[in-house]
């Protein structure tokens, strides 16, 4: 679709600076900016010179072509001249006139690249096709609103005309220099920027040292540790036994030389020694969750998991007379193996102990899926207790009953919600004084790693040309060897 605006005959001198003129003015109420309509001006102005001076003579039509949302504004200048005999050499800027010719069409094509077309043939002129993209943000005046506005131009002088073209060139020339003065600004402010990132990559070399000697004291201090807690509990257990030892033979031995007072005082002895080796064992296996390496992570049945535990409890379960319910669906997790064996264990054998004394014991283990994550429920309708206590029973060593009623040192839920840390997991109890306790134990479904191990070195984040160091300090991956189990 095309529609007239405006038409040109060029004839004369002033006819090239009405062209100019009308250009920059159709060009101003279509919306275009400043720099475009200086653009726009100039390109017509050198065609219609050029049609002047070399075609005999011509006629500018200005016209709107395209549809609504892609439409552009072109000029179209043709004239009556013998047209150009090697187009191609002055498009490609190989030929030039002794006037000047060849530059100004290339010069006018640079300025208006969307839309430049020369159709010329020898003898029967030229026509020249200029065109640019209407501003998709602009409002352009209506047909009307131009037509009138060109009716009510003013011509201008040829001397009026190289002041206004002069006008424009300083207005251009202050435009380059503001922009010349922005991008020395900006350039200036690249430079203090590189020098903040050459402090800041220093200070992170100096920060990686530190952690590097940190990391380093820390496997030392680890090492350290991990020896102490297993000479201390070898150097506790070693007099343990022989006190016991010695307990048992003089209960065996020589009962018959015993008042029944010292019997009881023996079997006190032998009952606090072995609470005390409990103790021993699970302290000994609480810090080992911390200073051994990160754990294996394996594909494992569920339900086959807790048969073999439910299996190894069997006495047990047998002699309490305790009623066991098992609902897992087929479920495959990737995780730690031994450490849920342990979780699932401890919170099997509390359920065991703490509902011994009900009428009958009941237990139950299931499964659920859900969304992101699967979660296991244990409960039992055992002692319950109170949910004011909630957090507190997963401190080490924490007890809501007395040891004269309960065996235990307090350290299994502990020792659970320390595992469940290092598989990303989750725990939560809900209960009631003598009504039994629920425990939910959630577990990530895509990959049930340790979370700390998703901590990275920030320094790894801008291509420090240093090798990265991984943050052991925060995960506690400071061996090689798997966690005994």
């Amino acid at each position: 679709m095309s529609t007239d605006i405006a038409r040109v005959d060029i004839n004369f001198d002033q006819d090239v600076v009405a062209t100019r003129q009308q250009a920059r003015l159709i060009a101003e109420m279509l919306g275009f900016d400043r720099q475009d309509q200086a653009r726009i001006a100039t390109a017509v102005s050198e065609i219609a010179s050029n049609t002047l001076q070399y075609g005999q003579g011509g006629v500018a039509t200005f016209f709107i072509e395209g549809v609504e949302s892609s439409e552009y504004f072109t000029i179209s200048i043709c004239d009556h001249g013998p047209g150009i005999e090697d187009l191609d050499a002055i498009l490609e800027g190989r030929y030039m006139s002794s006037t000047g010719m060849g530059q100004g069409i290339v010069a006018s094509k640079r300025l208006l690249p969307d839309h430049f077309h020369i159709d010329s043939k020898l003898g029967q002129g030229t026509t020249v096709t200029l065109g640019k993209w209407l501003p998709v943000t602009a409002s352009p005046a209506t047909l009307e609103g131009i037509k009138k506005a060109l009716a009510e131009l003013r011509a201008e002088s040829p001397l009026e005309a190289i002041r206004s073209q002069n006008h424009e060139l300083l207005a251009a020339l202050e435009l380059i220099r503001q922009r010349d003065e922005e991008l020395r600004r900006v350039n200036q402010e690249l430079i203090e920027t590189n020098i903040g990132i050459v402090a800041l990559y220093n200070e992170l070399d100096d920060k990686t040292q530190r952690l590097q000697k940190t990391e380093q004291m820390l496997l030392k201090h680890n090492e350290e540790l991990k020896g102490f807690a297993y000479t201390v509990a070898h150097d506790l257990k070693a007099p343990l036994r022989g006190i016991t030892g010695y307990a048992q033979e003089l209960a065996i031995k020589h009962k018959t030389g015993l008042s029944e007072r010292a019997l009881f005082c023996l079997s006190q002895i032998i009952s606090a020694n072995r609470n005390l080796d409990n103790l021993i064992e699970d302290l000994l296996n609480f810090v080992r969750m911390d200073t051994e390496a990160a754990p294996l992570f394996v594909e494992v049945d569920l339900g086959s998991l807790i048969k073999e535990l439910l299996k190894d409890r069997n006495l047990i379960i047998t002699e309490l007379h305790v009623e066991v319910t098992v609902d897992i669906p087929l479920i495959t997790l990737h995780t730690w193996e031994c450490g849920l064996a342990q979780v699932l264990a401890n919170l099997i054998d509390n359920a065991i102990k703490f509902s011994g004394k009900a009428d009958p014991p009941r237990i139950s283990i299931r499964a659920e899926d859900i969304k992101a994550c699967y979660r296991i429920i244990v409960s039992d309708n055992g002692v319950g207790f109170d949910m004011k206590y909630s957090e507190r029973i997963y401190g080490l060593f924490n007890r809501l009953v007395r040891t004269e009623e309960f065996e235990g040192t307090g350290a299994g839920l502990a020792i659970v919600k320390k595992i469940l840390d290092k598989l990303g997991g989750s725990i939560r109890a809900e209960a009631q004084p003598g009504l039994g306790a629920t425990f939910y134990v959630e577990l990530p479904k895509s990959e049930i790693r340790n979370p700390k191990s998703e901590i990275r070195n920030p320094k790894s984040e801008i291509r420090n040309p240093k090798s990265e160091i991984r943050n052991k300090v925060l995960r506690n991956d400071f061996s090689t060897k798997e966690w005994f189990c």
